[in-house]
């Protein structure tokens, strides 16, 4: 049987080459003692947790391992094998961790933020980027944005552009303090839909 699937797998690396280069994998531990440790990287497409290494340490996501704009970062004691997805261009899926900010990015666009005071897990867009429908793990779950430069933000409370829009007029710390002027609740954790330009 593992012969069989050991087979299958060669035949689609011969037969479908750019599947093969389309991921890569990186090993990270953390420092002796169980300080940050970064390990380079394109992150921007993604980075998945493959196989934990060494002692039995957590490596939870956000806690004891994320990734952001400087590669993968490991802590804690955490050491692991990971995939890094292919960038495919669009929104910069990045996940900074409870309570680390993550380095400036300097594209030009939008970051929006699941917690407060830009921190937490986040993703940026460029000017032209559009989602109209939110992944699960952010749609109704952002609470702040921070503008880099963009003409215009347009935020909807439905998926497909759908429901209550805005357009936001500059980054906001706090969606708990911008209120939706019909009908007076805030825009914190009501956002489904981005439009960037």
């Amino acid at each position: 049987m593992k012969s069989h699937i050991r087979w299958i797998a060669l035949a689609c690396m011969l037969l479908f080459p750019g599947l093969a280069m389309a991921q890569s994998t990186v090993t990270c531990a953390s420092a002796p003692g169980g300080g940050r440790t970064y390990c380079s990287g394109d992150t921007r497409g993604g980075v998945t947790l493959v196989t934990p290494k060494g002692p039995r340490v957590p490596c939870n996501q956000g806690v004891q391992w994320g990734f952001d704009a400087r590669g993968i970062w490991v802590q804690g004691g955490c050491a692991a094998d990971f995939r890094i997805q292919p960038y495919r261009g669009g929104p910069w899926w990045w996940d900074s961790g409870p309570g680390n900010r993550p380095a400036p990015w300097k594209g030009t666009g939008a970051c929006f933020y699941r917690n407060v005071g830009f921190d937490g897990a986040y993703f940026c867009m460029s000017r032209g980027d559009r989602i109209d429908r939110l992944p699960s793990n952010f749609n109704s779950a952002i609470s702040s944005i921070q503008i880099v430069r963009a003409r215009s933000v347009m935020v909807y409370s439905q998926n497909y552009y759908q429901g209550y829009s805005a357009r936001v007029p500059d980054s906001i710390p706090n969606l708990k303090q911008w209120r939706i002027p019909s009908n007076g609740k805030t825009w914190n954790n009501r956002i489904s839909s981005i439009r960037v330009d």
